[in-house]
């Protein structure tokens, strides 16, 4: 499912227009119906009874939407009651055409008169309305809203939201919300349900925007397959299909060193715990030899707990460079903490060693000062900040990041020739060409060690082949996975037992594509 901004819509609209001659009212009317039947279904499923349905429009191609489905589900036997939001004479031909077809079938309508010596009375009118409504349907403002919601039309939707405990769907999005950032332009309604056509909008990542969305539906309205149209800087989501598309199958006749040799460097007398949980989880998601390359701290911690993992001491400096050598993949930074030495660790395996590098913790903190250094190539490179980190090592403010994660991952991304895991819900991952969005994981695996977890899956990932990009996305896939399995059972998820869950998701996964 693509993700885009919300230019693409009238892109859209006019590829089918004009290049495949489909006309205007045949695109609302296929919005309409699918529209309807995402409504009905949502009223089956969850056994609501909404047979008295209140349809706010505006009067543009949104509100033309909506008149196409006052029309549709009054035809269903439903009571609706139309609200008309806007001037008449502003519609386009197909909104228009829509609109004269309620008026035509005598729907009831009711007309929202802006004047100042009407406009209270108007709106006590329609909160009559809205308040003996099972259901209400948000047809105010489309994705193309690039202005602060003010006047009558702000005292609407503050109306539509007053009413909390009536179910209400926005179609397309959310009045008032703006479809590329996710920022309320001044007053958005709250929807329960997002109808969307086509496409995801950007704007539905950022991380409060689901107070205003609800569950969002995708719905396709009939744009051709093929058709070709600037979408601007999209990404796609992650899925359980595309992850089965992309794992390798496992050879009978394949060895331990078929699987990938991969090396940890990480944790400090402080942090011991990091080092364990990436070299762990690299084990765990399949790796065929695991070292992790760490002080004699760290070593007195971890080696008890070792079993199939291998300890090497980063001051044994001919060992550390042939296991380096020889590696496949290399994971540095949980837990090694900030200093002149790691900084000239990192400094050595970005200039010396061309194998796919994870650096994830302080690691990232510890590449601020080295991105721009020359003779560093990062081109095999993947970063897995968190919000927190990326700020820090991009300078962007927080805020600005979360307007638009998907632009700021991808414009550092390209601008270092790196591939970006910029974890957080709906985790964005780019490598400055490609950008996927992750579909797993929950707020419960917001605590200690899920970042150096992941590290290690990535990380083994490299290992067994994928390339960079392709092992961060796999990665956080499984990673989201296991927790999600964990949280729907328990409802706590640590990493100790995410590591546990690894196998289980890896089998499940390979079977899919085994069968």
């Amino acid at each position: 499912m693509l993700i885009c901004d919300s230019k693409i819509t009238s892109n859209m609209d006019k590829c089918c227009i004009e290049y495949y001659g489909i006309p205007e009212l045949l695109l609302m009317e296929s919005a309409a119906r699918v529209a309807v039947e995402r409504i009905e279904k949502i009223n089956l499923d969850n056994n609501c009874g909404h047979k008295k349905i209140a349809i706010v429009c505006g009067s543009g191609n949104n509100g033309g939407d909506g008149f196409a489905i006052a029309r549709i589900l009054y035809n269903h036997n439903f009571e609706v009651d139309l609200i008309l939001a806007g001037n008449q004479s502003s519609m386009s031909e197909s909104a228009k055409i829509n609109f004269d077809i309620t008026q035509n079938m005598g729907i009831n309508t009711m007309f929202i008169d802006s004047r100042f010596d009407l406009e209270q009375y108007c709106i006590e009118s329609m909160e009559n309305i809205l308040k003996s409504s099972d259901l209400i349907i948000d047809c105010i403002f489309g994705a193309g809203l690039n202005r602060n919601v003010e006047g009558i039309y702000e005292k609407i939707i503050k109306s539509i939201n007053n009413f909390p405990d009536i179910s209400t769907v926005s179609i397309d999005i959310p009045s008032g919300l703006n479809g590329t950032t996710g920022n309320v332009m001044g007053v958005s309604v709250i929807a329960d349900y997002t109808i969307s056509f086509e496409y995801f909008k950007k704007g539905f990542l950022r991380y409060d925007a689901e107070l205003y969305t609800g569950k969002v539906f995708t719905e396709k309205i009939g744009v051709p397959k093929d058709a070709k149209y600037d979408l601007g800087l999209y990404a796609e989501f992650i899925d359980e299909n595309y992850v089965k598309n992309k794992l390798m199958s496992k050879k009978d006749h394949c060895h331990k060193g078929d699987f990938g040799k991969v090396c940890v460097i990480a944790g400090s007398k402080e942090f011991s715990g990091a080092s364990y949980i990436t070299t762990r989880a690299a084990v765990r998601t399949g790796s065929g030899l695991t070292t992790l390359i760490a002080d004699e701290d760290v070593k007195m911690a971890v080696l008890p707990k070792f079993i199939e993992e291998m300890f090497c001491d980063i001051d044994d400096v001919e060992r550390v460079r042939n296991l380096l050598e020889k590696a496949d993949a290399i994971a540095f930074g949980p837990g090694k903490g900030i200093n002149d030495k790691s900084r000239e660790q990192l400094q050595n395996i970005l200039k010396n060693y061309s194998v796919p590098k994870v650096i994830d913790a302080d690691g990232i903190s510890l590449l601020k000062d080295l991105i721009s250094v020359q003779d560093i190539d990062l081109s095999n490179c993947i970063i897995t900040p968190h919000i927190g980190e990326f700020s820090k090592i991009t300078g962007e403010s927080i805020e600005c990041i979360l307007e638009d994660r998907v632009k700021a991952a991808v414009s550092f991304a390209k601008k270092h020739n790196l591939t970006v895991v910029l974890k957080g819900k709906n985790t964005v991952i780019s490598n400055g060409e490609y950008t996927m969005v992750n579909t797993t994981g929950n707020s419960g695996m917001a605590n200690g060690g899920m970042g150096d977890l992941l590290t290690g899956i990535i990380a083994s990932l490299c290992g067994q082949g994928y390339q960079p990009f392709e092992a961060a996305c796999i990665g956080v896939y499984i990673h989201g996975l296991c927790g999600d399995e964990i949280y729907n059972k328990y409802k706590t998820v640590n990493a100790s037992d995410l590591i546990k869950m690894i196998p289980k998701i890896m089998k499940m996964l390979y079977n899919g594509i085994n069968k």
